[in-house]
């Protein structure tokens, strides 16, 4: 139901790709692959690391981090909002001591 030691460095591996609660079935287990959907985990990616068919690496869903793009557009806008008061700001200053 894991990935083996000599899996663990391929670029679909559970280690790289999920958290230590995705796993690794082999297409034709059966029994793995229902696990691993009632567990609520998708396949993320196929590994091929050792001879014979790929194994489907399932990992849990995206909680969350899909959303970091928009996090950082709101930061910027955040950062431009403080840099135009700013100066804004500092104009009035200016044509107060004018």
């Amino acid at each position: 139901m894991s990935a083996e030691p000599e899996c663990q460095e391929v670029p679909c591996s559970v280690i790289r790709v999920c958290s230590s609660s995705g796993m690794a079935c082999d297409p034709t287990d059966r029994a793995c692959n229902e696990l691993a959907r009632s567990k609520a985990l998708e396949v993320k990616c196929e590994q091929a690391c050792t001879p014979g068919p790929a194994r489907f690496v399932y990992c849990p869903a995206d909680t969350g981090r899909a959303d970091s793009g928009i996090v950082w557009l709101f930061l910027a806008v955040a950062l431009l909002l403080a840099v135009g008061g700013g100066a804004l700001f500092w104009i009035v200053l200016r044509k107060k001591s004018a």
